[in-house]
């Protein structure tokens, strides 16, 4: 009977546990089902026969449990199981390969890994081809040469990022010695022989990593614990064998500034002596980053030797994570205090993987997805806090680490977040005005996600599992709810389409406040002295949009819609006249081609006047395929309106051309634009005003 990972890690758990192991524990514990668990045991009692060993006890009120005598055993059975009793998953088997071929000191070939993994060729073929596709993700290469069989080439840094992300996927909660007994780093290649101090060595490592805790004021979780403890003896293999890190020199003035460096300095003096070799300034600065990325059950101090400006970021980086988890959850953390204080805990470590690139696959996301999808998919809406903050994306793994931060709240406070739906948006056509709307309506449901955006040949032609439809343009209804909306909703739109969609998904409507009423009110009762800024404050304050990242570097609209793109005339003989008019200043300046312009017109021809956003408004514009060359914006007033139809329906008299180049660098702008023509008495100032200059000057002061 083999044994594979799970099975063995459960036997060892076993053995180390003073008392019974429930088969709930093991459920837990190991992520598994009730039957999985039965049929691992069974796998186990197979294994232990074969070795003429008591077989596993099972007391139904109490659980599983090892006789003392087999338990004393089964580590060095374990240590000293024949290769041919362990089968190896896919999974495992591509982290051996990528530690085999970092830990090489002589050329490996095809059969050497075949032998290590003991599978056929086709699958080490097979196996080394995914493996290939994945390190690419860290910036190193896998490549085979003749003379030197199969290596991996890039940075220092990178190839220890790979051996953190494999060890990690190898190393066993519960018996993480046993893993130290297999790796391949501290073999003797030419005759397979264990270092004979290799136990004393980890036991030296682990001591040391415990007394960097006490100088660091915090208690690191047991995973980390174990996984520092690899790490650092992993590391200082790699040193002895003349493969250093190099640090960045801004990095290292950041680094040398924390109370984590001089726990490095600490441990390098210790690791020096261990290894009998020098750790450079680079190996101390190398180390401190793993000590800002450890993962802490809990610290004395959370601002002790550390940037005051750099914890101000983070404190209010929870307090918006912990606002959008509640309105996207529709919950009201009773202790929100607590909440953030234990999140501040944990994205300080997360902060750090984050930016050094530091994340592990910690097996999470998957069962996270599964136990708790509702809380996973928020935690993953507002994750660009963290994203704003650190100027990198976050995998699932650390998202999955959070979202179990907000999930145990949750079970603690006895609630859950309220049932989330989906929702297509269908367009007539164009980057624009689809993403204008999706803008808008991102701010207004707090419980519904936006799958995406599809043109109406798209929507006809295929079919989108969603739990409703909002569109530009009336469709015939395929079993799911239709919305029809305009492409820039007034206040009052906002406030019917609200009522409706609640009223579908079975939430409470949300209260929608009218700024014009409240400004009545507040004008019966006292003097108003700047009532834009008051109408703009107030308008912030009723409608914050949860989907908001300051991450965000995109221009707003004062930048993008230059003065010198403004045109104001008196009439035009067409809409074609004034779509060519409008657009000449960013043809001119080289933002556009012409085949931009004609584009936009043989749209309109196609599917008629979507490009009217609003009464006396047209955004008209194309795809950036269609000869956009930078992102920009030209607008052209017209005193006498010009007709968008051919039945001489939608007068317009703004036109604001819109080139982009993607579907995201233009949305704060257009943002911006939104809520300029939402507002009934700008927009008429905006088609009022005098000249290209006023409306500059309008503009300017409604995007800051």
């Amino acid at each position: 009977m083999a044994l594979d990972q799970r099975s063995s890690a459960i036997l060892a758990y076993l053995s180390e546990s003073q008392s019974y192991v429930s088969p709930q524990e093991i459920m837990e514990k190991f992520k598994i089902s009730k039957r999985t668990a039965y049929y691992d045991i069974e796998k186990i009692n197979g294994w232990l026969e074969e070795n003429k060993l008591p077989r596993v006890e099972h007391v139904r009120s109490a659980g599983f449990h090892l006789k003392k005598e087999t338990a004393k055993e089964i580590p060095e059975r374990l240590h000293n199981m024949p290769k041919w009793h362990y089968e190896y998953s896919p999974k495992e088997r591509k982290a051996w390969l990528a530690l085999y071929l970092m830990a090489k000191s002589q050329p490996l070939y095809l059969e050497n890994l075949m032998e290590k993994v003991r599978v056929s060729r086709n699958t080490v073929i097979e196996d080394l081809k995914d493996l290939k596709k994945e390190l690419q993700n860290f910036e190193v290469d896998m490549q085979f040469e003749r003379a030197a069989g199969y290596q991996v080439k890039g940075k220092e840094e990178d190839k220890r990022k790979v051996i953190v992300y494999y060890l990690q996927q190898l190393l066993p909660k519960q018996s993480w010695e046993s893993l130290l007994l297999q790796l391949p780093i501290l073999f003797n290649e030419q005759h397979e022989e264990m270092d004979p101090y290799i136990f004393e060595k980890m036991k030296a490592i682990k001591e040391i990593a415990i007394e960097s805790e006490r100088k660091l004021n915090i208690r690191y979780t047991d995973d980390f614990l174990h996984s520092l403890t690899l790490r650092l003896l992993l590391f200082g293999k790699r040193l002895t064998s003349g493969k250093e890190i190099v640090v960045d020199p801004i990095e290292k003035e950041v680094l040398s500034k924390t109370i984590e460096y001089q726990a490095a300095q600490e441990i390098a003096v210790k690791l020096s002596k261990l290894f009998d070799t020098v750790f450079p300034e680079d190996e101390v600065f190398y180390i401190t980053k793993h000590l800002l990325s450890s993962r802490v059950q809990f610290a004395d101090s959370l601002f002790e030797n550390n940037s005051v400006h750099l914890m101000k970021v983070l404190a209010d980086t929870v307090a918006h994570m912990v606002s959008d988890f509640q309105q996207y959850a529709c919950i009201v953390f009773e202790n929100r205090h607590e909440v953030e204080k234990s999140l501040f805990l944990h994205l300080k470590s997360a902060y750090y993987r984050v930016l050094y690139g530091l994340e592990a696959d910690s097996q999470l996301a998957n069962s996270i997805q599964e136990k708790y999808p509702d809380t996973f998919h928020i935690t993953k809406k507002i994750i660009s806090h963290l994203q704003s903050i650190t100027g990198k994306e976050v995998n699932d793994e650390e998202i999955a680490l959070i979202a179990i931060h907000f999930g145990g709240w949750l079970e603690k406070m006895g609630k859950k977040p309220v049932s989330r739906k989906s929702v297509l948006l269908v367009c007539n056509n164009g980057i624009g005005t689809s993403r204008l709307l999706q803008h808008q309506l991102e701010g207004l449901f707090s419980t519904v996600d936006i799958v995406g955006c599809v043109s109406l040949r798209d929507f006809e032609n295929n079919s989108y599992e969603v739990d409703f439809v909002i569109s530009t343009i009336p469709l015939e209804e395929k079993g799911t709810p239709v919305f029809v909306v305009s492409p820039i909703l007034t206040e009052i739109e906002k406030e019917k389409l609200l009522k409706k969609v609640n009223a579908f998904i079975g939430v409470q409507p949300v209260k929608v406040h009218s700024i014009e009423a409240l400004l009545s009110i507040i004008g019966n009762h006292a003097d108003i002295h700047d009532r834009e800024n008051l109408q703009k404050e107030l308008r912030e304050y009723l409608y914050p949009n949860p989907g908001y990242s300051r991450k965000e570097e995109k221009p707003n609209l004062s930048s993008l819609l230059k003065v010198q793109h403004i045109q104001s005339v008196k009439r035009v003989p067409d809409w074609r006249k004034a779509i060519q008019l409008a657009a000449a200043p960013l043809l001119e300046n080289r933002f556009i081609e012409t085949e931009y312009v004609k584009a936009m017109i043989d749209v309109l021809d196609e599917t008629g006047p979507y490009v009217v956003v609003s009464p006396l408004v047209a955004i008209p514009h194309a795809r950036p395929q269609d000869g956009v060359h930078r992102l920009g914006m030209s607008l052209l007033q017209l005193k006498n309106s010009i007709s968008f139809s051919e039945r001489g329906t939608y007068p317009v008299k703004l036109l604001i051309v819109l080139a982009a180049v993607d579907g995201d660098s233009h949305l704060k702008a257009l943002g911006q634009l939104t809520k300029i023509l939402n507002d009934k008495r700008l927009k008429e100032q905006l088609i009022e005003a005098e000249s290209a200059e006023k409306i500059y000057e309008l503009i300017q002061i409604h995007s800051l």
